[in-house]
């Protein structure tokens, strides 16, 4: 039996999956929580976005945290798309495999792992005297999460359970 509820549930679900496909959204500090630690996103300049295979959009309060996940994620499963905000332009996505990031610079990132994320167009010099710290690329990014305190547990990362759930199956790591 067919009623009224039914259609209007299937354009919901078709809407929202093809949202899921669209690429990366603006983050909503206050309401967006990080799928890595959990906690509410305050400063969107510090943010990143994965699309998991299945096509999700997980959402970050750092780079720290995008690194960790990155890390946990199945071999099998790699992501679709994976973008940092650009720290003076937060509203402007960067693909993570262009962007510059800056370490130990004067710039305070929710982990204290002093990572920002900047525009392929910045310049290096530009960048350092502006803010201090060392230009890297994304493997080299990664490889500072990876000797930090911050590091992934190896625990890999489930794609399937979100929501109020999630959090239980989330890596465990400290602050």
């Amino acid at each position: 039996m067919r009623t009224w509820t039914s259609v209007p549930g299937a354009i919901l679900l078709a809407l929202s999956i093809g949202a899921c496909d669209s690429g990366p959204r603006a983050l909503i500090a206050g309401e967006d929580a990080c799928r890595y630690c959990r906690m509410t996103i305050d400063d969107p300049r510090f943010g990143a976005i994965v699309m998991t295979s299945h096509g999700k959009i997980e959402t970050f309060d750092s780079i720290e945290c995008l690194a960790s996940f990155v890390a946990g994620l199945p071999a099998t499963a790699p992501a679709k798309g994976i973008w940092v905000a650009d720290f003076e332009h937060p509203s402007h996505w960067i693909d993570v495999h262009t962007a510059k990031f800056l370490h130990r610079s004067r710039l305070r990132s929710p982990m204290g792992r002093e990572l920002a994320a900047f525009d392929v167009a910045a310049s290096p010099d530009s960048l350092r005297q502006a803010y201090g710290g060392t230009v890297l690329d994304w493997p080299a990014a990664q490889n500072v999460v990876r000797q930090s305190a911050f590091a992934p547990t190896g625990a890999p990362v489930d794609l399937t359970i979100s929501g109020a759930g999630a959090a239980a199956a989330t890596p465990a790591h400290t602050h």
